[in-house]
């Protein structure tokens, strides 16, 4: 039986089957090889082997610039069934989770089946490249697989170097531009080392018809993709099957097992990632990401339990990544992100600022609040355009959350629909389920088709799109699907 690569130490002697994972020239052939039990560099003054080959080596270990590194003295073609040791190390270890939750429960074999892939592509050497939507919830989701990914990697001894890469997605979609920006960074990064396709892991996006161009685009030139998101999937079939399940390897979302988003990503992808290592834990992490998402449901109050701290200390946490997140766009914040959940000082300025500019964003707005009554629901309406600063946090869809709360918060009891307007969009909060937002877009684009109204969100929150020409007979048509809503 091999010997495990992440044990080996100076002045041992390897000899054992192993699969190639990496080869770097030119000067002597660099290997990195795996055995399923870790992996390290193997080098050879030369070799026709390539990536993917099963091979059996002898050779002395040694240490060259801090890593260990086998001193290739035999190298032969094997037939050694890799394959059979693969699947056996890539099957998680760890199956329980966290915390009791029947919505998980329902779940667990999808995150089984993504856990299980995540790992055998480490396993493989296969890059791994983590998308995610550049809010609270997305930004915790896109943390804890990086870390879970990093944690089992440092695990088996293999260096994440060209083989992990995070980055953050500012549209709530998985949009063109991402989609191209990290073919060019595959090629550019990932590809000339280690000449396998990256796994694309989409996290808190990926899941609506907005997402399949960028999909699609992946899946035509050979990618595997995996979605974990918890956005309404929109279309969706009887058997649970999606508008972007053809162009996905798994596709994790609780809308196809009968669940709604009340379950975040961010959730989701920390359960996800303790099954991808054992070692990987931070209670915190779903914990804020539920509360950033408002999701109302037990099994927020136990990660909250779970965590020892007071809910408004996390909802701080929670509302420094969003600002973080808005002021680093497309950097991934490496490092920035993780001492938020280590140092209780550096959130509590954050967080001070971030009140110092609700404060100004909503002394500039309210004032010009417009609400009326209109079948029982509150209804009002504001032009962000008009009333706030723009290329200043908070941005626009956080001073429509904070008005809308102020809104409900005067109106006890009371169902509230709000509505932000930014010239060519329509930004929707609610504090009920009175008019779910896909309803509107697809009520709205079947009306007024002239108008190409499309966007996606939760069924109470969400942003609808549309040509600006067209915004006054828009949200005067919504008042009328106001009018004539059946209220329970």
């Amino acid at each position: 039986m091999n010997q495990g690569l992440n044990t080996l130490k100076n002045g041992d002697f390897f000899k054992g089957d192993v699969k190639i994972i990496r080869k770097a020239k030119p000067g002597p052939v660099v290997f990195i090889v795996t055995n399923g039990l870790g992996a390290v560099e193997a080098v050879i003054k030369d070799s026709d082997f390539n990536v993917s080959d099963v091979v059996y080596i002898e050779g002395h270990v040694n240490e060259h610039k801090g890593r260990t590194q086998i001193e290739i003295q035999r190298i032969s073609k094997s037939n050694f069934d890799f394959e059979a040791i693969l699947a056996a190390k890539s099957t998680p270890t760890r199956l329980k989770f966290s915390i009791n939750s029947e919505r998980f429960e329902k779940m667990k074999p999808e995150m089984v089946k993504i856990a299980s892939k995540v790992r055998s592509s480490i396993l493989k050497g296969q890059p791994i490249m983590i998308r995610h939507h550049n809010d609270s919830d997305g930004v915790i989701s896109g943390l804890s697989l990086e870390l879970s990914c990093l944690s089992f990697m440092q695990e088996q001894g293999i260096d994440p170097k060209f083989l992990l890469f995070r980055s953050p997605s500012k549209a709530p979609y998985y949009a063109s531009g991402d989609v191209l920006r990290d073919l060019v960074l595959s090629k550019r990064f990932v590809e000339e080392d280690s000449k396998m396709k990256p796994l694309i892991i989409v996290a808190d996006n990926g899941s609506t018809p907005e997402d399949s161009l960028g999909l699609s685009i992946l899946a035509t030139l050979g990618y595997e993709c995996i979605v974990i998101d918890h956005h309404n999937p929109v279309e969706i079939s009887e058997d649970g099957t999606t508008s972007v399940d053809k162009y996905l390897v798994a596709h994790l979302n609780p809308y196809k097992f009968g669940l709604d988003s009340k379950t975040s990503a961010g959730m989701l992808c920390y359960e996800v990632g303790r099954m991808i290592s054992s070692n990987f834990d931070n209670p915190l992490f779903p914990a804020v990401a539920g509360i950033s998402d408002r999701c109302d449901i037990p099994e927020t109050d136990e990660y909250i339990s779970k965590t020892g701290m007071q809910r408004q200390d996390l909802s701080k946490i929670g509302t420094s990544i969003d600002y973080i997140s808005y002021q680093l766009k497309h950097d991934a914040g490496k490092g920035v992100f993780e001492q938020l959940f280590e140092n209780q000082k550096f959130v509590e300025i954050i967080f001070s600022e971030v009140g110092r500019g609700f404060e100004t964003q909503l002394q500039s707005s309210l004032p010009y609040l417009r609400s009326q009554e209109i079948n029982g629901i509150v209804f009002s309406t504001i032009d962000l355009l008009k009333y706030t600063m723009r290329f200043t946090f908070p941005a626009p869809g956080a001073v429509l959350s904070r008005i809308h709360e102020i809104v409900a918060s005067e109106k006890v009891g009371n169902p509230c629909l709000t509505i932000g307007i930014v010239e060519d969009m329509f930004i929707i909060r609610a504090n009920q389920k009175i008019l779910p937002v896909q309803e509107i877009i697809d009520y709205l684009n079947d009306k007024f088709p002239e108008a190409n109204v499309d966007g996606g969100g939760h069924e109470m929150a969400g942003a609808i799109r549309f040509i600006s020409a067209h915004s006054e007979k828009l949200l005067e048509e919504i008042k009328n699907m106001l009018k004539n809503r059946q209220i329970s």
